[in-house]
């Protein structure tokens, strides 16, 4: 047996012996490490699930915005004042090879009123080909078409359709009133389960109504805030990006002021107040394990004043400091190291038991395991290294005088 070897298990003896002590110098240990790893499992199960999500909608999509005023990071509720997108940019997009379908969306405001009101409702001008570009069924009637008889027909998310009509009456056929102009229902959506294409835009509260019944109307609005371009081969969304923004920056006089955004892109955008909140709650953790290495380095400075009789009578039998000094940074490692595992294997019961009791799906990979064995091997090397090198510094006689 090697003597780190020897240490290790005189460390491992030491703890049998000490269990409550050892298990209260590991607590800090053991929560920050488990904390960490819930966290971060919980977080990117979540990111994945709006990944996927967003993906069902998007995956072949690109989402063109307007960067002018304060609208850089898309969305209803950062409509510049004036958006830079136009029906040519719309065109435009539209005659780009490998694109199937092009259409804008237009933000508009006012209260719609059926058998009830509703005010808080987001009204957005398109044209017949969002559902081809959306990939959402609908589930009653159809959306409204460049053929249709009526031009003030109009499609209705989920919540809107609950917003407007009794909820026990299938709203088809049936009218409300927007800006005194009678718009009649041909089709409600099927729920979203995410929102796609942006991170604050709730497509299951909008009301979607013909660009052209917003002109016919003279409604002004504040633009065109987003063009949808759907890819026919997901393979090829790079290319046809790069091809878009060449064609706008024509068009727009080689000003930069749109973004043009990968599904990946919309989907980070949609998760990042979670990686926020997630980084909050990993620097909380962070002080448990800062608090937990103070307690292993208080625990450790006290073993150093009780053993120190035994350190001297080491260094007189021609122990160096070196082999002191790794004697009780080894153990220092060992007990921050078992209250690592502890906290590994208890992130993994609470990550199990999440997927049993709740609708989270935390993923956690090998990576984040190692991840936490290697944090709390660096935690004990680094706050055992204080008693180590008092233990090392004690010469053999002042040593050897402690009782």
């Amino acid at each position: 047996m090697s003597w780190r070897s020897g240490h290790i298990h005189t460390a491992i003896v030491s703890m049998r012996v000490n269990r409550w002590r050892s298990l209260l110098t590991m607590f800090g240990i053991i929560v920050g490490v488990a904390s960490v790893i819930v966290i971060i499992g919980i977080t990117q199960g979540v990111k994945n699930e709006i990944t996927n999500q967003v993906n069902a909608y998007s995956k072949d999509v690109i989402t063109i915005t307007s960067t002018a005023g304060n609208s850089s990071s898309f969305g209803v509720s950062q409509v510049a004042a004036v958006s830079v997108l136009t029906n040519q940019d719309v065109r435009s997009v539209s005659k780009i090879k490998g694109v199937i379908a092009s259409v804008p969306l237009e933000f508009l405001s006012g209260v719609a009123k059926g058998d009830k009101s509703y005010p808080s409702g987001l009204v957005i001008a398109t044209t017949p080909q969002l559902p081809e570009v959306i990939n959402q069924p609908l589930v009653l009637g159809a959306f409204f078409s460049p053929n249709d008889p009526n031009p003030f027909a109009a499609v209705l998310g989920y919540k809107a359709s609950l917003g407007l009509f009794n909820q026990n009456v299938p709203p088809l056929g049936y009218g409300f009133t927007w800006h005194n102009q009678q718009f009649i229902v041909s089709g409600v959506l099927n729920r979203f389960k995410a929102t796609p294409f942006s991170n604050n835009t709730l497509y299951n509260e909008a009301i979607f109504i013909p660009t052209a019944a917003m002109t016919q109307l003279s409604i002004n609005s504040s633009g065109i805030y987003q063009i949808l371009a759907r890819v026919k081969h997901a393979k090829d969304l790079p290319v046809v990006a790069k091809k878009i923004e060449t064609v706008l920056l024509a068009n727009h006089g080689g000003q930069k002021n749109f973004s043009v955004l990968l599904p990946s892109q919309v989907a980070k955008s949609s998760t990042s107040v979670l990686n926020l909140l997630a980084a909050l709650t990993i620097g909380i953790a962070v002080i448990a394990l800062f608090v937990g290495g103070v307690g292993i380095m208080n625990v450790m400075l006290v073993s150093v004043t009780e053993r120190m009789h035994e350190i001297g009578i080491r260094k007189a039998i021609g122990a160096s400091n070196r082999q002191i000094m790794s004697q009780f940074l080894i153990e220092a490692a060992t007990v921050s190291v078992a209250g690592g595992l502890i906290g590994i294997v208890l992130a993994l019961l609470v990550d199990f038991g999440l997927k049993l009791a709740t609708s989270l799906s935390p993923s956690i990979s090998w990576k984040v395991i190692a991840l936490g064995a290697v944090i709390s091997m660096a935690i004990g090397i680094v706050f055992g290294s204080v008693p180590a090198l008092r233990a090392a510094g004690k010469e053999p006689i002042e040593a050897l005088r402690n009782e």
